[in-house]
């Protein structure tokens, strides 16, 4: 029997996976609570220092410490790898979550490099090819199981900038490992890039504004799976859920 598939089929308000790469200040975790307003139950799993930008409001967390050391949640003490594996459970998948955000992978990536390094030196080691090619390995593993979870995805990461060629600087993610930084935006659907600007108002007051890079523009790395184009290249906007919802309902962009 032949039978195939339309695309026209596929499922619009099917979950989103985001990520979403700024400087200090932009408001990356403060994203969470339009995720939560939005799409309802979500949880954080967190490898910052604080949860400050969302303390008033009322989501749940998994903060990280290492990446696969101390894990004992009667302690308060999580490892990545050991909410990864609560993430497996029965419990978890009955417990009604829409999203989950990873905050930050910045964070992340260094807690990994962490016990690597510390991996390889109980070997008599250093970091050499062998341990990045791992590190390549675990990463990007993690990022597509997260990813591929049926849920809401958000994953937020620092942004640093470097110079190409002509000179011309290139902003990325902020994670270790060159080629880890330039693959990673290649495995989400949508990759949004804050930009945060500093305006004088008519009375000389500083008055902020945020935008998001949704395109190769400026030196960001933006994409968006936007096939009928209803993103402009820079969106000024706080809220990257209101562009998810411009692309699942199918409101056009406005040329104001």
């Amino acid at each position: 029997m032949f039978k195939t598939m339309s695309t026209r089929d596929i499922q619009k308000d099917g979950p989103a996976k985001v990520l979403l790469y700024a400087h200090h200040g932009w408001g990356k975790t403060y994203q969470c609570r339009y995720f939560q307003k939005r799409y309802g139950k979500g949880i954080i799993i967190s490898g910052e220092a604080g949860l400050k930008s969302v303390e008033d409001v009322d989501i749940d967390y998994l903060p990280f410490s290492s990446w696969n050391n101390k894990h004992n949640p009667e302690e308060g003490v999580y490892s990545f790898r050991g909410i990864v594996r609560m993430l497996q459970s029965d419990e978890f998948k009955k417990a009604g979550y829409k999203w989950i955000a990873i905050d930050s992978l910045t964070e992340m990536s260094e807690r990994l490099v962490e016990q690597l390094e510390y991996e390889w030196k109980e070997k008599g080691k250093t970091a050499d090819f062998q341990m990045w090619g791992e590190y390549n390995r675990l990463m990007l593993g993690s990022l597509k199981w997260i990813r591929d979870l049926p849920y809401h995805v958000y994953v937020s990461a620092l942004a640093k900038e470097e110079k190409d060629a002509n000179d011309v600087t290139q902003y990325w993610v902020l994670v270790k490992g060159q080629a880890v930084s330039k693959h990673v935006p290649a495995l989400f659907d949508h990759v949004f890039c804050g930009v945060r600007t500093t305006e004088k108002t008519e009375g000389g007051r500083p008055k902020v504004k945020r935008y998001v890079v949704t395109d190769e523009v400026s030196g960001w790395h933006g994409k968006a799976r936007d096939p009928l184009n209803r993103l402009k290249p820079y969106e000024e906007v706080d809220d990257i859920t209101e562009l998810l919802e411009r692309m699942a309902n199918g409101k056009e962009q406005s040329d104001e």
